[in-house]
């Protein structure tokens, strides 16, 4: 009996041993496969991180990293955006479509209403509900081109409109390499846009916000630029700011210069790490010559006007 409840325990030591050595067989095998594919696909590691679900920090902050998709998903919900959207050219706060739960609808305002005979409660209210739209219109336009070249990096060979489409985007965002421009459309919190919004407009009543959409106060150094003056001036220099077709414009064009200009390198290398809108505002202090009393601001319109809700607003499609 003795001799018998021995072997049967080697043989269990050994089929255990078996099994073991099956599994770390699987492991070395799929780690081999998924360091073949990187490989092929030659992606950085930065940018192959920023392909994951970022972890919502502290479940306070929504983030989002794009999910790789096919060019036909891009296109049909592309063409759901444009079906979907409805255009507003306002008269009054009444035509300001008022936004009551987290899903959206894509409303493109073509200008802007005046609101410096409403309430204070009314002139917040009505300034969200008209720049809410844009602001996701934007980034939705923005994600979407993000996902085009993800998709097109993936690709073996690239066709001659491909190239031709990347090429576009890189003069556009002044990126030297298609992985730069992947990171450079990376996107930011609304409640971010939305602070900026409020202290370079004032809540909707500055001159360039109504007449020219120019809800950031962008400069225009450009003749070729729709433009207006300022009424102040530089030493003897006019000043002018750009003049937008809609409201989305002005915001995909502030988007884009937080996304090239030198000086907020920082704030770009920053929100690659993190969608957490106190820690990026920091890095912000260069839009304005207040400097850090700029960065107080912005921090203070976020908190006292509760900004951080609208961070998981989504369009409604």
């Amino acid at each position: 009996m003795v001799k018998q409840d021995s072997t049967l325990d080697l043989n269990k030591t050994i089929y255990g041993l078996l099994i073991i050595i099956g599994i770390e067989l699987s492991i070395f095998i799929f780690d081999k496969i998924i360091s073949k594919d990187v490989k092929k696909e030659n992606i950085p590691k930065k940018t192959l991180a920023t392909l994951h679900l970022k972890k919502v920090e502290k479940d306070k902050f929504v983030t989002f990293s794009p999910p790789s998709k096919t060019t036909q998903h891009i296109e049909t919900k592309t063409q759901k955006v444009k079906t979907s959207l409805i255009k507003i050219s306002p008269k009054s706060c009444n035509d300001v479509v008022k936004i009551e739960s987290p899903l959206v609808k894509p409303i493109l305002y073509t200008k802007s209403v005046n609101l410096d005979k409403v309430s204070i409660d009314k002139k917040k209210r009505t300034f969200i509900d008209m720049l809410l739209p844009s602001i996701l219109l934007a980034k939705h336009h923005l994600i979407e081109d993000k996902h085009h070249v993800l998709a097109l990096l993936k690709k073996d060979k690239l066709s001659e409109s491909d190239k031709l489409w990347l090429r576009k985007k890189r003069q556009i965002f002044k990126a030297k390499s298609n992985d730069e421009l992947y990171d450079k459309m990376e996107i930011h919190p609304t409640s971010i846009i939305i602070a900026q919004a409020i202290v370079e407009s004032g809540w909707g009543t500055s001159k360039f916000f109504k007449k020219a959409n120019n809800v950031f106060g962008i400069w225009s150094f450009s003749s070729n630029d729709k433009r207006v003056a300022a009424s102040k001036k530089r030493g003897d220099k006019i000043i002018y700011l750009k003049k937008y077709n809609s409201v989305e414009e002005s915001i995909f064009d502030y988007m884009l210069t937080l996304s090239t200009k030198d000086v907020y390198k920082k704030f770009r290398e920053k929100r690659l790490e993190t969608q957490d809108p106190f820690e990026l505002i920091k890095y912000l202090g260069n839009y304005s010559e207040l400097r850090d009393k700029y960065i107080k601001n912005l921090k203070n319109t976020i908190q006292k006007n509760k900004l951080l809700a609208y961070d998981s607003y989504r369009l409604d499609m």
